[in-house]
C-alpha cells in the first residue's frame, strides 16, 4: 500500500522525519521503501494490518510521538436489501453494496491531490471513491457495471471448473478449482484472496456493484497466494499502475469489509452526491468479543508503577476495549472486541495502553521486579563458590545429613559445647543425630577414595542447622585434599602430594570467587586439627570458618592413617554478610609514542633551538615532542662545530608500517637539514 506523505501528515499533525518513520515500520516488522519523498510503500505482516492504512499508520506515528490516539473514523451504517448468501464453512466474508452515481465524480482538492501522490490515475468514477477508501482504511475494494449481473443470485462459494470471471477481457486468469468466489448467477465476480482492480464505470446513473472480501489468514486455502514482489527500491522501477492488482492486506476481524464497505457509501452520498440502492454482507461473522480479567497492579506495574487505577481504565477504553471497575479491587473485567485478536494477555493489554497513551511519555526506568530483590547475593555466592571449586578439580558430593551417635566422626567440626540434635522418631531413627558440620560426610568418603584412586579432592555445600528451632540454619562449604596432587614426571620421578600451599591456594580462589580479598589465617586450636597446624579463618577480623591439618588420631578413624589430610569449613553466612571488596584493576602504561633520531653538526654559533624548529617542520610533528638528546664537542667533530643528537616523536598519520613512516619522516628532515648546509646522520 502506497501512502502520500501529506496525507499521513495531516492525520498526524505536524512534518515527519522520514528516516525515523521508516525505522519505525523497520522495528514494526513491516517492509517499507520511501518513494520520492511524496509517499511512503508499506506492507505490514498480517498481525499488523492496520499499518497498510493511513488511518492505523497515523494511530502508530502519534502514539510514538506522545499526542494521543487519532480520531474515530465516522461510519454510515450499511442499508439492507441486497440479496447476498454464502454456503457453509466457508471462511471467509464478503460485504457488497449497488450505488447509482448521476454524474462525474469530482472529488474534493485535498482528496485528488492525495490520490495523485499516491500514483493513482483519477478517472471520474465510483474507482476513485474505491482508491480512496483503500488508502484511508487499508481494505481494497472492487467494483464493476451491475447492468449484466444478477444482483438477486449473489453468493459466496466455491468454485467450480466451469466458473469464469464477471469480465470479459480473455486473458483474465479464471479462478482455480476449490477456490472461495463471489459470484452473481454463474458468473464470478470477485475470488477471495486476489484483489480485482475497480473497473471505471461511467457515471451515467447507471448501477454500480462496489464489494470488500475478507480471508481468514489461518485457515487452510486451496489457492495459496503467490509471495508478494519484493518492494521497488526509491527512485527505480516503473510508475504503480492502478489496472495491475496488487497484494491487499485485510483487516484483523471479517467486519473489516463491511466497515469498507459503508465508508465508500458515505462518501458516494457526501461527495458525488449519488444513492445507495441497496447492500448486504454474508460469510464468516466476527467472533464474540473475549473478556479478561488482567491485574490491575501487574498493569500498572508494566506501563508505569505510578499510573492510577482510572487512568489504566481509560487509556484501555480508548484503544477500543470495554472496561469495567474490579470487582474485588485487584482484576479489572475487560472486554475485548474480535477486532483486535492480538490483545490476548497482559502484557499486550499494557502494550496497548502505552501506545495510546504514547510512548515518549512512560516514564524512562525499569518497572521493580515481580520476583523480589534480586541478583540473590546467596545463591550467587555458592554458585561462585562451587564454580571455583569445579574448576580447581575438586568433585562435589552429598553427604547425609542424619548421623549415628555412635560413629565417631559424629562430633567432628561441631563448635565446642553445642548441643546435639537428636531426632525422636522411629525406632530406626532414635540414635541418630543431626549433623552440625559438613566435615563428617566429608571425611567418611575420603578412606574410601584414596585407596581406590590415591587422591581425595573432595568439597560439599549444604545445610547445617544451629539448633532445633525451625529455619535456624545457615549454608557451609567445606573441602578436603589428600593424596595425589599430580602425576609422576621427568622433574619428579614420585607423584608429588597435597601440601598446606594446596589449601592456602585453594582458598584464595574461594576469596577471590566471594568477591573477598585472600583469607587471614590466625592459630587457634581445634579439637580434630593437628597441633600447630589448626587456624581459623578470618576475613578482615571477622572470623568465617576453620582450616587445618587432620590430626593422626582422627585420620585413623577414617581409615587415612599416615596420610595428610587437609581441611577446610567456611560459614557462607558470615563470610555473605561481609561487604564485598571492589577489584582493583591496574591500568597498563601507555606505550611511548614513536619517535626518530637524527644528528647533526653544525656551527657553534647556531643555536640548538633553530636546529630543533628545522627538525620539527620538516618532520611533520609538534615542537614540544623535539628535543636533543646528546650534546658533543671535540674529538671527532670539527673545531668551531658542534654534534647534536635530537629525539623527534610524532603522531601517525597513515595506517602503513611504523617504519615505513619513521624512515620516511627521518629523510625528510636530513634533506631539510642538508638544504641549510648542515651535515646530519
Amino acid at each position: 500500500m502506497k501512502i502520500p506523505l501529506a496525507w499521513l501528515e495531516q492525520e498526524c499533525g505536524g512534518h515527519l522525519d522520514r528516516t525515523a518513520l521508516l525505522d519505525a515500520l523497520h522495528e514494526s516488522g513491516a517492509r517499507a521503501v520511501l518513494d520520492a519523498d511524496r509517499a511512503v510503500e508499506v506492507v505490514p505482516p498480517p498481525e499488523l494490518a492496520h499499518l497498510g492504512s493511513v488511518r492505523g499508520l497515523a494511530a502508530e506515528v502519534r502514539a510514538r510521538n506522545g499526542d494521543g490516539p487519532t480520531a474515530p473514523l465516522r461510519l454510515s451504517v450499511l442499508p439492507n436489501g441486497l440479496a447476498l448468501t454464502a454456503d457453509e464453512g466457508i471462511p471467509g466474508r464478503v460485504a457488497a453494496a449497488v450505488v447509482r452515481i448521476p454524474a462525474a465524480v469530482r472529488l474534493p482538492d485535498a482528496a485528488a491531490d492525495r490520490l495523485r501522490a499516491a500514483g493513482v490515475r483519477l478517472t471520474g468514477t465510483v474507482a476513485d471513491l474505491a482508491a480512496y477508501v483503500a488508502l484511508e482504511t487499508g481494505q481494497p475494494l472492487g467494483s464493476t457495471d451491475a447492468r449484466a449481473l444478477d444482483l438477486t443470485g449473489l453468493r459466496l462459494r466455491a468454485a467450480s471448473p466451469a466458473g469464469q470471471l464477471a469480465h470479459d477481457d480473455p486473458s483474465t486468469p479464471s479462478p482455480p478449482p476449490g477456490a472461495w468466489v463471489l459470484s452473481a448467477g454463474e458468473r464470478t465476480v470477485a475470488v477471495l484472496g486476489r484483489d480485482t482492480p475497480p473497473a471505471a464505470v461511467p457515471a451515467d446513473g447507471r448501477e454500480t456493484l462496489v464489494w470488500a472480501w475478507w480471508l481468514d489468514p489461518a485457515a487452510a486455502h486451496p489457492a495459496p497466494l503467490p509471495e508478494p514482489e519484493p518492494l521497488p527500491q526509491p527512485g527505480t522501477g516503473p510508475e504503480p499502475d492502478t489496472d495491475e492488482a496488487a497484494p491487499a492486506v485485510r483487516g484483523h476481524d471479517p467486519h473489516s469489509c463491511d466497515r469498507a464497505v459503508a465508508r465508500l457509501v458515505r462518501l458516494v452520498t457526501d461527495w458525488a452526491g449519488g444513492t445507495v440502492t441497496a447492500a448486504g454482507r454474508a460469510g464468516a461473522a466476527a467472533p464474540a468479543p473475549r473478556v479478561l480479567r488482567p491485574d490491575a497492579d501487574e498493569l500498572r506495574r508494566l506501563l508505569d508503577p505510578d499510573t492510577d487505577l482510572a487512568t489504566l481504565t481509560s487509556l484501555l477504553a480508548a484503544g477500543g476495549t470495554a472496561v469495567a471497575p474490579p470487582g474485588d479491587g485487584s482484576a479489572l473485567h475487560v472486554t475485548v472486541p474480535a477486532a483486535r485478536p492480538d490483545l490476548d494477555c497482559v502484557p499486550a493489554l499494557a502494550g496497548e495502553a502505552a501506545r495510546v497513551r504514547g510512548y515518549r511519555t512512560l516514564p524512562r526506568r525499569l518497572p521493580p521486579s515481580a520476583a523480589g530483590p534480586w541478583p540473590d547475593r546467596a545463591r550467587q555466592l555458592r554458585g561462585g563458590l562451587a564454580a571455583a571449586a569445579l574448576r580447581r578439580g575438586l568433585q562435589q558430593i552429598v553427604s547425609p545429613v542424619l548421623l549415628r551417635a555412635s560413629e565417631p566422626l559424629s562430633t567432628v567440626g561441631t563448635p565446642p559445647g553445642a548441643e546435639p540434635i537428636t531426632v525422636h522418631g522411629r525406632a530406626g531413627l532414635r540414635d541418630m543425630r543431626v549433623r552440625g558440620s559438613l566435615l563428617p560426610g566429608l571425611l567418611g568418603v575420603v578412606g574410601r577414595s584414596l585407596r581406590h584412586m590415591g587422591a581425595a579432592h573432595l568439597f560439599e555445600l549444604g545445610q547445617v542447622p544451629l539448633s532445633a528451632a525451625y529455619g535456624d540454619e545457615s549454608w557451609r562449604f567445606a573441602v578436603v585434599l589428600s593424596g595425589s596432587a599430580a602425576p609422576a614426571s621427568l622433574v619428579e620421578p614420585r607423584p608429588r602430594t597435597v601440601g598446606f600451599a594446596d589449601l592456602n591456594g585453594l582458598l584464595r580462589t574461594v576469596a577471590g570467587a566471594a568477591g573477598q580479598e585472600a583469607f587471614e589465617l590466625t592459630p587457634r586450636p581445634h579439637a580434630e586439627f593437628a597441633d600447630g597446624a589448626s587456624f581459623a579463618v578470618r576475613v578482615r577480623g571477622t572470623a568465617v570458618g576453620r582450616a587445618g591439618l587432620l590430626s593422626e588420631r582422627t585420620a585413623e578413624l577414617i581409615d587415612a592413617a599416615g596420610e595428610r589430610v587437609f581441611c577446610a569449613e567456611l560459614d557462607l553466612d558470615a563470610l555473605g554478610g561481609l561487604p564485598p571488596v571492589p577489584a582493583t584493576v591496574r591500568l597498563p602504561d601507555p606505550l611511548p609514542p614513536p619517535a626518530f633520531n637524527v644528528t647533526v653538526v653544525v656551527p657553534e654559533a647556531v643555536s640548538a633551538g633553530e636546529v630543533l624548529q628545522v627538525v620539527a617542520e620538516a618532520g611533520g610533528t609538534e615542537h614540544r615532542r623535539v628535543a636533543v638528546k646528546d650534546l658533543l664537542q671535540g674529538g671527532r667533530v670539527p673545531a668551531g662545530h658542534l654534534s647534536l643528537t635530537v629525539r623527534a616523536e610524532f603522531v601517525r598519520t597513515d595506517d602503513g608500517p611504523l617504519r615505513e613512516e619513521r624512515r620516511r619522516r627521518r629523510e625528510t628532515v636530513l634533506r631539510a637539514l642538508a638544504d641549510r648546509g648542515w651535515s646530519g646522520r
